[in-house]
């Protein structure tokens, strides 16, 4: 068991232990257990799952920021997270059509490489959106 704080602009989105973290980082998923190595890692746009005590599973979206490990401790600063329970499919699928519409328009290559950052992040929002849409069904 470990103690996981996770941090956003807006303020604290989530405090407390738990047994298992797998987090999304720009080199691949990389998974946390309790006495995990010192570690700082980038954080990359994806689904980040965290197994509490109780051996049930939240699951939130993260858009970037930095992952730090150290004494049995995780921090995320993450530069944007939200549960995935409370992302509408709907409203996903329209940011991602809204950003592929403005990638056709992109000025140079810095804002083209900010829009196709932003459609990537919006496509993984959506598929998590429809992934956990179909899990409530069965």
């Amino acid at each position: 068991m470990f103690n996981l704080s996770i941090v956003t602009a807006e303020g604290l989105l989530y405090q407390g232990d738990i047994e298992m973290l797998v987090a999304p980082s720009v080199d691949g998923e990389l998974g946390i257990l309790t006495n995990h190595h010192p570690l700082v890692t980038k954080l990359g746009p994806g689904a980040m799952r965290v197994v509490k005590t109780d051996k049930t599973e939240q699951t939130l979206f993260v858009n970037g920021g930095y992952l730090e490990v150290l004494n049995n401790k995780a921090t995320i600063l993450a530069d944007a997270a939200e549960n995935i329970d409370a992302i509408q499919a709907e409203q996903a699928t329209a940011a991602r059509k809204k950003a592929s519409e403005m990638l056709k328009h992109a000025k140079d290559d810095v804002d083209r490489e900010k829009l196709e950052a932003e459609l990537r992040s919006q496509m993984i929002r959506e598929r998590l959106a429809e992934v956990n849409k179909f899990k409530k069904k069965q």
